[in-house]
């Protein structure tokens, strides 16, 4: 009988021993981590269109979801709240004891001891849970595995935004560049005008060189919108975890300002917000964990029994019986319930300033094409007859050429604002939201 229990010890022991995982270090090489990111490559989800110059912002978005290194941080906390519910769905582990007293007493007493003496002093106890531990423990970690999922949901939706938002920043960096060098060749000819004519004795040299001076103010700025629209494609390409250098053919630009769901009122966004943001579920999904951790400081308040070849009582007595555990708990879930209701107060404010920015880019954009362009546009065309005429001044003919240049400019600035107003309010109302979760989509 003792060699059985010894073998049968040391198989426990061998099973214990094997059945545990090794250390294997993973060290990180920064050069390694950098050629990884360099390695990333463009390539377009099914769905995308098959022309790589059709791209539109979702497929961006579509792509971004499984590169974005910032995304990929946050997705990997799910690894470890899955771990987390592991290990909270376990029960306790037994404990295996031997107490020397029996032996002791046997040889002060009787100068002799057995192996009866040394097999009395073994004992083994299985801890019990107390009444809905386990239940409670479970539910709180898996609320945890969901907080971190919609983290990743807010994640995602929040880089989807930004990706649209940077795609119509390209965009209308392109517009730019594209008008720039059309007005480039407008000044140009203006300045061959002035040159033909002082050569020809009907302009002066000041004016020639006036000329000569509007045509130079705009060759710098056209540089500086080819260094915008470098740095917005820069931009583009570290949101979807592309090398900088890395140039993508987008599509022609969508128009969001289309939506229904931005003829809706604040309010009315709002009461859709609240149901269908990413980040108020991940807050929600805190609060509901944070209540059944209440219930596990409740359940914790009970004796802790174990049962084995004996009985083991532990009593709650220095711990005040649980009392300041679970009023942490309570005071923790009020915070928690405080938490979202400040962020769906942030959420109201939110989607009324971006609805007040999304009306206010929609009549400029109204005012620019209905008035500023046209008159500019006409302005202009009537200026190069009427100075041909000698009816009007070098300098008015410069003036009404700027005046042409700012209406352009301001016609694109406006456009490219109101997709961006309109995206931002899409998002802040939840109707615009991550490829790989929207389920409303941005269908008209």
């Amino acid at each position: 009988m003792k060699h059985q229990t010894t073998r049968a010890i040391a198989a426990w022991a061998c099973v214990a021993l094997t059945s545990c995982a090794t250390y294997r270090p993973a060290p990180i090489d920064p050069l390694d981590v950098l050629d990884g990111l360099n390695a990333i490559e463009w390539t377009p989800g099914l769905d995308a269109q098959a022309d790589p110059a059709a791209l539109g912002p979702r497929d961006l978005a579509a792509f971004a979801v499984s590169t974005n290194p910032q995304l990929a941080a946050v997705r990997a906390e799910v690894g470890v709240r899955n771990a987390l519910l592991i290990e909270a769905g376990l029960l306790p582990d037994p404990t295996i004891g031997w107490d020397a007293m029996d032996l002791l007493a046997s040889q002060l007493v009787d100068g002799t001891s057995s192996s009866v003496d040394a097999l009395a002093g073994f004992s083994l106890m299985f801890p019990l849970p107390r009444p809905g531990e386990r239940d409670a423990k479970s539910a709180a970690a898996e609320w945890r595995v969901e907080e971190a999922r919609r983290q990743v949901a807010a994640a995602e939706w929040a880089l989807t935004l930004n990706i649209y938002l940077a795609y119509e920043e390209v965009r209308a960096a392109e517009d730019q560049l594209a008008q720039s060098r059309e007005l480039l060749e407008l000044a140009a000819s203006t300045s061959d005008s002035f040159e033909r004519a002082r050569d020809a004795g009907a302009a002066t040299a000041i004016q020639a060189n006036l000329a000569l001076g509007e045509l130079q103010a705009m060759r710098i700025d056209a540089m500086r919108t080819a260094t915008r629209l470098e740095q917005a494609r820069q931009a583009l390409n570290a949101w979807l975890g592309l090398p900088p250098t890395l140039e993508l053919a987008l599509g022609s630009a969508e128009t969001p300002w289309e939506h229904v769901a931005l003829q809706a009122s604040a309010a009315e966004l709002t009461a859709h917000a609240v149901t269908a943001r990413p980040d108020l579920a991940a807050l929600h999904a805190s609060y509901e964990a944070a209540e059944n951790e209440v219930r596990l400081a409740v359940a914790l308040q009970s004796p802790l029994i174990a049962l084995g070849t004996g009985l083991n009582l532990t009593l709650p007595i220095f711990s005040q019986a649980g009392r300041p555990k679970v009023q942490t708990a309570l005071a923790r879930r009020e915070q928690h319930a405080r938490a979202f209701t400040a962020s769906v107060h942030a959420v109201r404010q939110e989607i009324a300033a971006a609805h007040t920015l999304w009306q206010l880019a929609e009549r400029e954009v109204e005012l620019v094409e209905d008035q500023l362009l046209p008159n500019a546009e006409a302005t202009h065309k009537l200026s190069r007859t009427a100075f041909e005429a000698g009816e009007i001044t070098l300098l008015e003919t410069l003036a009404l050429q700027r005046a042409l240049v700012q209406a352009r400019t301001r016609h694109a600035e406006v456009q490219a604002e109101r997709a961006k107003r309109a995206w931002t309010l899409l998002a802040a109302s939840g109707w615009l939201l991550a490829p790989t979760t929207e389920t409303q989509g941005t269908s008209q």
